[in-house]
């Protein structure tokens, strides 16, 4: 018997984090055969061109599928023609490579394009995350993704009784954490010296992670926005590193004020120098799942700004607040002095999952018989 054979398209950071730790039991296990296509802004250098740590991280690529255009309009409808461009891309390498089953992921565009090849192609579809509530088009792609997919693995329970309330069949539900919990807790400290030599920081003073992205039903906002994020931490004379957003419709204004500031800022990370450097912050500052999804694993508080992650299910180291600079300056000054909401980071719990995420995706894909899988869903009541 041949090896199973797994497809997984990673389009940016965010999806390549979480798919990792899964990239890396899948090589070790000679019962599979993992392959990786890698498409979107990890290709695009004024992105940090992210496809070079894969290399670096050891990974094979098994192709390359061009998505964004250079200069291309930043805009909704480029959104849609990128989507419509990985589609067909993506469905010329399914049928050339013949998977046994597509792993798809979260709520990413060229994650939901190969979900959509798979079950028109008759191939067992995997999503990651489904069932979690949020907001911009997020909130879209990852409820359509779980109408295509047929095995779910969804982070914690409440997720899972989301994705049953949708007709999806408990038989194939799988709850299994975070994978990138997986990678945020295996990562090692590294010394503080470290980090400030690379990123010119003092330890002595306190700093923050700035992620923000523009959210694409807001995206004519997303300069403003961006703008009260970065009068905020001016006004408190922080220390602040500020990581590029994805390229969302919008997400050009926000580099544009973030070129013009006197805030550090990086195009991309590799995921274990992220880690470090939120480990170490005074708070994540932004709209980033991963204010959401980690950062209560690391006992750092997030400041969550504005719409992006509305209704998912928070820790209780995230503060909300609106786009006012003023909102946002109070809930940094509260992370970085409540003594009190300090404590309380300190021994937070995370709904997310414990770090063994990748674990149980890989023995559920190692022990289900993918025959038993009905290909033909039907919504059940």
């Amino acid at each position: 018997m041949g090896k199973r054979r797994i497809f997984i398209i990673s389009e940016r950071r965010a999806d390549y984090a979480r798919f990792k730790p899964i990239l890396e039991l899948l090589r070790k296990d000679p019962f599979f055969e993992y392959q990786l296509v890698v498409t979107g802004i990890s290709l695009l250098k004024r992105h940090g061109e992210d496809i070079n740590v894969i290399r670096q991280d050891g990974f094979e690529i098994t192709a390359v599928v061009p998505m964004f255009e250079d200069e291309a309009p930043d805009t909704g409808a480029e959104m849609v023609r990128a989507l419509a461009r990985v589609c067909r891309g993506l469905t010329d390498e399914i049928e050339r490579l013949k998977p046994d089953l597509i792993l798809a992921g979260f709520d990413i565009g060229a994650n939901f394009a190969a979900a959509v090849a798979g079950a028109h192609m008759n191939i067992p579809v995997a999503h990651i995350q489904g069932g979690e509530v949020t907001g911009s088009i997020d909130e879209s792609l990852r409820h359509a993704m779980t109408k295509f997919a047929h095995i779910h693995f969804p982070a914690n329970q409440a997720a899972a009784a989301r994705l049953i309330r949708m007709g999806e069949d408990p038989r194939f539900i799988f709850p299994v954490g975070c994978p990138s919990l997986d990678v945020v807790l295996e990562t090692p400290p590294v010394p503080r010296e470290a980090l400030a030599a690379e990123f010119g920081l003092d330890f002595s003073r306190p700093y923050v992670v700035i992620l923000q992205h523009a959210v694409t039903t807001e995206h004519g906002s997303a300069g403003q926005q961006i703008v009260e994020t970065l009068e905020a931490v001016r006004d408190l004379k922080l220390q602040a590193i500020l990581i590029y957003p994805n390229n969302d419709a919008g997400h050009k204004a926000i580099i544009d004020y973030v070129r013009d500031s006197q805030i550090h800022h990086i195009p991309s990370l590799p995921v274990e120098k992220y880690v470090n450097l939120v480990r170490y912050a005074g708070a994540l500052v932004g709209n980033s799942s991963s204010g959401i999804h980690e950062t209560a694993s690391l006992h750092v508080p997030t400041v969550n700004v504005g719409t992006r992650q509305a209704g998912r299910e928070r820790p209780r180291n995230v503060i909300d607040v609106g786009y006012s600079r003023h909102e946002i300056r109070a809930a940094i000054r509260m992370a970085l002095e409540d003594e009190t909401f300090k404590k309380v980071v300190r021994t937070c719990t995370n709904p997310y999952g414990d770090g063994h995420a990748a674990e149980r995706i890989v023995k559920v894909l190692r022990e289900l018989d993918l025959a038993a899988v009905p290909i033909q869903k039907i919504f059940k009541d």
